[in-house]
């Protein structure tokens, strides 16, 4: 795992009487500030956790990474022993409390764009397209680029791939601060780059040792594709307008109609389409319409089933998640599975499960669900738990006589981690024990 200088806990160690900062993951070169220094800490073979050197690169037996404001002098041989010479102050800090600490302007992040790996979608990005997908895509051209027969020179051609306005004074003068910036990383050298891909993974496909890397601006989107072998060109940067992209993007059909005599319509607007179904669909015994639906949104999905329903004088029985879930529906559900985010929590006991007579009864708090599961003579009941309105599970269930704590929280992501629920788990525990007394209400919500 590589971490960025600015975003990592570190411990406060001395390193050779220095004060310097220590990771156990490898630390982002990208993100190491001008003027501050990163080396590589190696394990013996023995204890590989073990520091026993320094190193400007370690590959095998890594036990660290440090962060220093003064250069350290590593010998020719590659390494230097450590000896005595790293000590623990059995403190945490981040970069930014570390210069504070010793008086040290904290450096301004002026990173203008960030390096990330290519996705599957993208791979077809880093390669020639025809002229027609170039245009679509707003590509600009691409800059061919390898490190001569040492690894240590740089040679670069620019190859055009549209047409020539797009290459405007604007655009070469991003391109060439974001090549100069790539220089000091990935594009330093054939050993950088080898060790860059080595450590940030990026293989555009299996077994290729070919690498992707995408980096955005607010105008233009950059790939690069590296191969990090001797004896060929070793890069590709392939350079994107997004404001052509969005020029060209047309918006997706969401839904089709189409009447007796043979006329078809397409639609992109959601309330023009839905519009359309309910003027024309009671006409469909005369006119033949017939109406699809080619869209995953499941408001316009509902809305066409709502229409059909209102038809027939009926209320369409299926609630919107029935439907599917919108991209902020999908949103929620991953904030859900973060432990660092607030949250709320529903706590409720259904009575009668899956049974005549079946109740919900809803609470403002754990203790309330409790009382509300222990008080309830039935044989099938449930306490169960909402979170953030988009994820229910049950915690515990009583069937025929028997009560059981459910363990599938555990295995599900947006409750695995929570401490809030496996609060509610503990306490389950002792209640289904008898060790646990009613007491005043605890709403657990806000925790």
């Amino acid at each position: 795992m590589r971490v960025n200088v600015r975003e990592e806990d570190f411990e406060y160690v001395e390193l050779f009487g220095k004060p310097a900062l220590l990771t156990e993951n490898r630390i982002q070169t990208n993100s190491v500030p001008e003027g501050w220094y990163c080396y590589d800490l190696r394990g013996s073979d023995d204890d590989p956790r073990e520091p026993v050197t320094i190193e400007p690169y370690v590959v095998i037996n890594h036990a660290g990474s440090v962060l220093t404001h003064e250069k350290i002098n590593i010998p020719g041989e590659g390494f230097l022993r450590l000896g005595n010479s790293l000590d623990f102050l059995d403190e945490h800090l981040t970069f930014q409390a570390f210069c504070e600490e010793h008086d040290i302007p904290y450096p301004a992040d002026n990173q203008t764009f960030k390096l990330r790996p290519a996705s599957e979608s993208e791979a077809g990005l880093f390669y020639a397209m025809t002229p027609e997908k170039d245009a679509e895509l707003g590509c600009i051209g691409h800059v061919r680029m390898d490190f001569g027969h040492g690894g240590k020179e740089f040679w670069h051609t620019w190859w055009p791939r549209s047409d020539e306005t797009l290459n405007s004074p604007e655009f070469k003068q991003e391109l060439g601060e974001v090549v100069d910036k790539l220089r000091k990383t990935v594009l330093k050298d054939l050993s950088s780059m080898s060790n860059y891909c080595y450590d940030n993974g990026g293989e555009i496909s299996k077994n290729s040792g070919q690498y992707g890397y995408v980096a955005e601006t607010e105008h233009y989107r950059y790939c690069l594709r590296c191969n990090p072998k001797p004896g060929d060109y070793q890069a590709y940067l392939t350079c994107f307008d997004k404001r052509q992209q969005e020029l060209r993007q047309e918006p997706p059909v969401i839904g089709k109609v189409s009447f007796a005599s043979g006329e078809t319509l397409a639609y992109t607007d959601p309330a023009i389409f839905l519009q359309v179904i309910r003027d024309e669909l009671p006409y469909k015994p005369t006119s033949g319409f017939q109406y699809e639906v080619l869209t995953d949104d499941p408001t316009v999905r509902k809305g066409a089933d709502d229409i059909l329903y209102d038809l027939f004088g009926e209320e369409n029985p299926r609630p919107l998640e029935d439907y599917g879930l919108t991209q902020r529906g999908r949103e929620a559900l991953k904030n859900a599975e973060n432990p660092n985010l607030p949250h709320s929590y529903r706590w409720f006991v259904v009575e009668n499960f899956a049974c005549e007579g079946e109740t919900r009864h809803d609470t403002n708090s754990l203790t309330g669900a409790i009382d509300r599961f222990n008080g309830l003579a039935c044989d099938s009941k449930r306490l169960c738990v909402t979170k953030d309105d988009v994820a229910t599970v049950y915690l515990a269930i009583a069937q025929d006589g028997e009560t059981h704590l459910d363990e599938g929280w555990r295995d599900n992501p947006r409750f695995a981690a929570d401490s809030t629920v496996q609060e509610a788990d503990a306490r389950l525990q002792l209640s289904i024990a008898g060790l646990e007394l009613s007491g005043p209400t605890i709403t657990m919500g806000g925790m």
